[in-house]
C-alpha cells in the first residue's frame, strides 16, 4: 500500500479534530432550527413530531416541557408538555424564581427588567402548577423561556381557569399533551430595553390520541370563564395560519374538527 502524503495525513487529522470539537459544542448547547424544531431527548412531549416554525428557533429541552423559543423576538413561539397527573400532584410549593434562561446567550433573551412596570405580567406558557413533582421542573418552569407578556388580569383570571380546566382534563384522561404559545399581529408592541414582543393573542391546544381541542383568547382582561370555554374555542387549523406553524407534522391530529373530549372540564 502506498503511504499518505504528509498534507494528506494533515488533512484527516485537521478534520477529525474538527469534528471531535463540534460535536463537543453541539453536547452542551441548545438546539437551533431555521424553521424546523426538533428536541431529541425531550421528544415525547410532543403529540405528532417535532413542529416546525417559519423562522429560526432555538429549542430548550427541560425536565417536563421543551419550548420553542424565537430569540428575536425574545419569547416561546410554542411550549410543549405531555401533562400528566404525576407532574402536578406532587407536593413541592411554587418557587416564583423568575430567572433567565441559563442555556440562552443575553443577547436572545429578555430580562427581569422588561417586564419591571411595563404593565404586564411574566405570563407561563407551561403554568408553575403543572410541575409540582420535582424542584428541578418547577424551578426551571420559572426560566422567561416559558414566559410572554401577559394582561394582568387574564393571566390571574380566565387563562389560569383554562390551566387549572387542563389539569382537570389529564386527570380524567390519564395524560394529554399540551402547546401553549402566542400570536402576533403586525408589528407588535414591545416592552423594556431588550424589546420582548407583546402578543395580541394566546392560544392553548390540547391533544388526546387524534382528536384536539384548542382555545384562543385575545391578551386582555376578559370576563370569568364560569367553566365554559367554548366561546374561545378555535380549529387547530385556525391557530395554524394565524402562527405560520406546523404543529403536528406526522399528519395523525385532525386540524378541522372540535373534539369533545374532556366536556365536564371545558365548559361542553
Amino acid at each position: 500500500m502506498k503511504p499518505l502524503a504528509k498534507s494528506s495525513v494533515s488533512k484527516q487529522l485537521w478534520s477529525a479534530a474538527a469534528l471531535l470539537l463540534l460535536s463537543a459544542v453541539l453536547v452542551g448547547c441548545p438546539k437551533q432550527s431555521t424553521g424546523t424544531t426538533s428536541g431529541d431527548n425531550c421528544i415525547d412531549e410532543f403529540a405528532d413530531g417535532s413542529p416546525k416554525a417559519p423562522v429560526s428557533t432555538v429549542v430548550l429541552c427541560r425536565a417536563e416541557y421543551i419550548s420553542v423559543y424565537d430569540p428575536a423576538r425574545k419569547v416561546p413561539l410554542l411550549v410543549a408538555e405531555k401533562l400528566q397527573p404525576a407532574e402536578f400532584d406532587g407536593s413541592v410549593s411554587r418557587a416564583d424564581n423568575f430567572q433567565q434562561d441559563p442555556d440562552l446567550a443575553e443577547s436572545q433573551s429578555a430580562g427581569l427588567n422588561d417586564y419591571r412596570k411595563s404593565g404586564y405580567a411574566r405570563g407561563h406558557m407551561a403554568p408553575a402548577a403543572d410541575f409540582t413533582s420535582t424542584d428541578e421542573a418547577m424551578n426551571q418552569s420559572f426560566y422567561l423561556s416559558n414566559m410572554v407578556p401577559q394582561d394582568s388580569g387574564m393571566n390571574s383570571g380566565i387563562w389560569a381557569s383554562l390551566e387549572s380546566a387542563t389539569r382537570s382534563c389529564a386527570k380524567q384522561l390519564g395524560s394529554v399533551y399540551v402547546m401553549t404559545g402566542p400570536i402576533f399581529e403586525g408589528k407588535p408592541k414591545t416592552i423594556g430595553s431588550d424589546q420582548v414582543a407583546v402578543p395580541s393573542s394566546i392560544y392553548k391546544i390540547v391533544v388526546h390520541g387524534n382528536a384536539a381541542r384548542a382555545f384562543l383568547m385575545p391578551n386582555r382582561k376578559l370576563p370569568p370563564a364560569r367553566s365554559n370555554f367554548t366561546r374561545y374555542e378555535v380549529t387547530v387549523n385556525e391557530v395554524q395560519r394565524a402562527t405560520g406553524l406546523t404543529f403536528f407534522p406526522g399528519g395523525n391530529v385532525n386540524l378541522q374538527a372540535h373534539a369533545s373530549f374532556c366536556g365536564g372540564s371545558y365548559g361542553s
